[in-house]
């Protein structure tokens, strides 16, 4: 194969090629979990707290693992058929891990709810998904879901505990064959812009969603993942629990965000890569206690743009390169910044495609394909692709050309040596006279400021010129920064049309189950204001 870029061999289009530079592995979810069992069987799969008050854990084996697994894969095979959905309603939790690979084994789609979702909310996805078994356990801060799961559920519902026993009840019943092809997981996407959509995913798209980045960043049998993003989110689901499986490595389940508690694990379990959003990062940074770890090489942040000021801060305070990466519900892995690549480059993109991934830029409009570093729609191909959105044929050809592109609804661009800038939503673009504004541009300017701890930029109505730009900030404590000392900073760093003239500060930012901002919300502040 040729060492030049995939998106020079295009000439100047920004398309990128599929490097075919990584064998990649094969089967089933439950088969790579019985080949881990095989072959590193001793070794630990999980670690999990005793109490969630105390940081004492216990861990289980690949060997043990697979057995509690199977049990309940015996369980479920003897009340539901293949392809039929399974539901799981709480925070972190050993049971939850078991319940998903009992999924993977019986043939059943295991889908996450989110703990945040109003009532309305969880409606939607139980009338939507239409699961046979709905299993409830605690939300965020340890409350109770089942009552209210079992009001609003016209399936079974059980208490998620009964997994602990029912993993430890063997059985004769037998276990169908599973394919990779065969659907493994419904992801609800965030519905920053509406009701959430169910992206159906194949035992190969969440297999090599979780190996792919693992694999190609140089992951093995001796990494431990402690991260604590929710199991909901596919950051949970795929890059920590099927991310560890891959590469026969270990990960820690944690119940929720503790930013002390996470801090002291670190040493504890010889964590080798954390992750999170970057909201948790600019949290943990501004502890005290938090010291450099010996074995930590790698922290993974994504669900929203990354400052290069927390880039930067991650490697000068950790020692640990600043591993960006970009996904989708839709599309489990997309790009990576990789361990060879510069720190500026995961200060400024989002990686080059992983192998086996073709990404190429479009005019939306008129869906022909850009040049380098022009600015259009994401456009992805690749084995990490959803096969469509569960119940919801319009929705799947809406999003999945006939070529088998899936459009991603970001915008950004590709350069000659193929790595990706994102710049916004497509339904986030500001045109502000005739001129296109990205968001994430003017984010990254404001964020860049020392007083500025978040910030969304959004459009509000003009009269002349259509739309103008509106930006709502969080300050850090104890900052009393103007807009017009904002205004200033913003304008040596971006060219002037796109400089916001509309402030608002505020408290904290609405944010979707998921804690991605609903911009929807603030434009319609703005207008309303």
């Amino acid at each position: 194969m040729s060492d030049t870029p995939a998106a020079e061999q295009q000439g100047q289009l920004a398309h990128w090629k599929p490097r075919q530079t990584v064998e990649l592995i094969t089967g089933s979810v439950g088969d790579r979990l019985r080949h881990n069992a095989a072959h590193i069987g001793q070794r630990p799969a999980l670690f999990h707290l005793i109490d969630e008050d105390s940081d004492t854990l216990d861990s289980l084996s690949y060997a043990e693992l697979l057995a509690q697994a199977e049990n309940c894969a015996r369980w479920l095979a003897a009340r539901c058929k293949p392809g039929e959905r399974i539901a799981v309603w709480s925070r972190n939790a050993l049971e939850s891990v078991l319940l998903q690979y009992g999924c993977a084994l019986s043939g059943n789609i295991i889908t996450h709810f989110n703990t945040a979702w109003t009532d309305a909310e969880l409606g939607h996805a139980l009338e939507l998904a239409q699961p046979s078994l709905l299993f409830a356990g605690e939300g965020h801060s340890g409350q109770d879901l089942l009552a209210r799961a079992r009001g609003l559920a016209s399936c079974e519902v059980r208490p998620l505990a009964d997994i602990l026993n029912i993993a430890d009840t063997r059985s004769e019943q037998p276990l169908p064959q599973v394919s990779e092809n065969d659907p493994c997981l419904i992801q609800f996407t965030s519905g920053t812009t509406g009701k959430a959509k169910g992206s159906t995913l194949s035992h190969r798209a969440v297999l090599l969603g979780g190996w792919l980045r693992p694999h190609c960043e140089g992951a093995s049998e001796v990494d431990v993942w402690l991260n604590a993003v929710p199991f909901h989110h596919i950051g949970g689901s795929i890059a920590v629990v099927v991310g560890a499986l891959g590469v026969g490595g270990s990960f820690v389940v944690l119940p929720k965000y503790d930013r002390d508690q996470l801090i002291r694990l670190m040493p504890a379990v010889g964590a080798t890569r954390m992750g999170g959003v970057p909201t948790m990062w600019l949290d943990i940074l501004a502890s005290g206690e938090l010291s450099p770890s010996a074995r930590l090489s790698s922290v993974s942040l994504g669900g929203a743009s990354v400052s290069p000021e927390l880039a930067r801060a991650i490697h000068s305070r950790l020692g640990a390169r600043c591993g960006i990466a970009y996904g989708q519900s839709e599309f489990a892995i997309i790009t990576a910044v990789l361990p060879g690549d510069p720190i500026e480059i995961a200060c400024d993109t989002v990686g080059r495609p992983l192998p086996h991934i073709e990404m190429k830029i479009i005019d939306a409009a008129s869906g022909e394909t850009l040049g380098v570093n022009e600015t259009g729609e994401i456009c992805v191909r690749g084995p990490t692709c959803m096969d469509g959105y569960w119940a919801n044929p319009a929705a799947t050809a809406e999003t999945i050309d006939a070529e088998g592109f899936l459009h991603t609804g970001d915008i950004g661009s590709l350069d000659t040596e193929g790595y990706c800038r994102i710049k916004g939503r497509l339904r986030e673009v500001i045109i502000r006279g005739g001129e296109n504004i990205y968001p994430v541009e003017v984010e990254n300017a404001l964020q860049s400021h020392p007083d500025v701890a978040l910030s969304a930029v959004v459009a509000i109505p003009h009269p002349r010129l259509g739309q103008d730009v509106a930006a709502a900030v969080k300050l850090r404590p104890g900052s009393s920064t103007t807009a017009e000392a904002l205004e200033a900073h913003t304008r040596q760093l971006v060219a002037s049309y796109k400089v916001p003239k509309t402030w608002r500060f505020v408290d904290s930012m609405p944010v979707t189950a998921s804690g991605k901002i609903r911009k929807i919300e603030l434009e319609a502040l703005f207008t309303q204001e």
